[in-house]
């Protein structure tokens, strides 16, 4: 693992606060580059900014992720504020999040996983891939029903906190349109959809060609997640997030570790971006299916985790 200390089950660390650095960096280009594009005029100028735009809001929903294992910022209530505002971009609750991400992670590709009904519900057709911006909703909506009561009662207060900021964020959103439609159209809702159509395809990645097992099967982490090298640069915009399995193999470790990590890790393979795009071209969108092809179980006893430290 990590020289940090880790917690089991969730991955999390005690990290040192120097090494809160590159985060305070990461966020820090979100703000100026959102400042940049609200007073922007010069369209090209504008263009490249609304394209980083939503590289980052991808990035801000691995700081979510990284949120939830709290690695991404040392101090445990900033990690969760950053985080109820990250999931609130698109439209999720954190904690709801958290809970539904933590219990995927130990029965990953399982008729146990909560990610399954997700995937047993998708299409198809690889068209499905020109409504990833309307999946986000949907993925909110799911997300958010499924893990809203696998919160410990000890930490709903948290939920409901997360929730009202929600609102919040919805109803600043609807002022803006309002009253600055354009510079919420250009900061805000089209980069996310941009940020959707990229990161449909990392998403789908994640444990791409893995066969669905029984919900009583435990297999190595790293033969049930992929990693997708992207091009020089571009992994760092976005936290690195296109590197699942790694982080299901060492979940504890810090974003800007994994990247070394995985250049010393003999067993590593990743496959390049446009690679996995055209193998994903031919073999279609990831289903809910077992080794022989038939769709597996989606039923997932959804309860508290009242017994987890998190």
């Amino acid at each position: 693992m990590t020289r940090s200390a880790t917690h089991s089950t969730t991955g999390r660390v005690q990290p040192r606060s120097y090494s809160d650095w590159p985060s305070a960096l990461f966020l820090s280009s979100v703000l100026i580059n959102t400042i940049l594009i609200s007073i922007c005029t010069n369209p090209w100028f504008l263009a490249p900014l609304m394209l980083l735009q939503g590289l980052l809001l991808t990035g801000c929903q691995e700081a979510k992720h990284l949120c939830a294992h709290g690695t991404f910022i040392g101090n445990r209530n900033v990690s969760d504020a950053i985080g109820t505002a990250c999931a609130a971009l698109v439209g999720q609750n954190f904690f709801a999040f958290r809970y539904f991400h933590l219990a995927h992670h130990p029965v990953p590709c399982t008729e146990a996983d909560p990610e399954g009904p997700l995937y047993a519900r998708s299409w198809r057709t690889r068209w499905i891939w020109l409504l990833a911006p309307l999946e986000v909703p949907w993925v909110a909506w799911h997300l958010t029903r499924t893990g809203w009561s696998m919160v410990p009662r000890a930490k709903r207060a948290r939920r409901n906190a997360a929730f009202v900021w929600w609102v919040v964020f919805a109803l600043s959103i609807a002022v803006g349109l309002r009253h600055a439609p354009r510079t919420v159209a250009v900061a805000y809702l089209i980069p996310l959809a941009l940020s959707a159509w990229f990161d449909f395809i990392l998403t789908q990645a994640e444990h791409y060609g893995v066969a669905i097992a029984p919900a009583s099967c435990r297999r190595p982490q790293g033969s049930i997640a992929n990693d997708i090298a992207l091009p020089f640069g571009l992994g760092w915009v976005l936290l690195h997030r296109s590197l699942h399995r790694t982080h299901h193999c060492e979940p504890a470790l810090r974003w800007f570790e994994v990247a070394r990590r995985i250049e010393t890790d003999p067993t590593a393979a990743p496959i390049g971006y446009i690679a996995f795009v055209r193998r994903w071209l031919t073999d279609g969108p990831r289903l809910w299916l077992t080794d022989r092809g038939s769709r597996a179980n989606a039923n997932v006893p959804i309860r508290a985790q009242s017994g987890r430290r998190t």
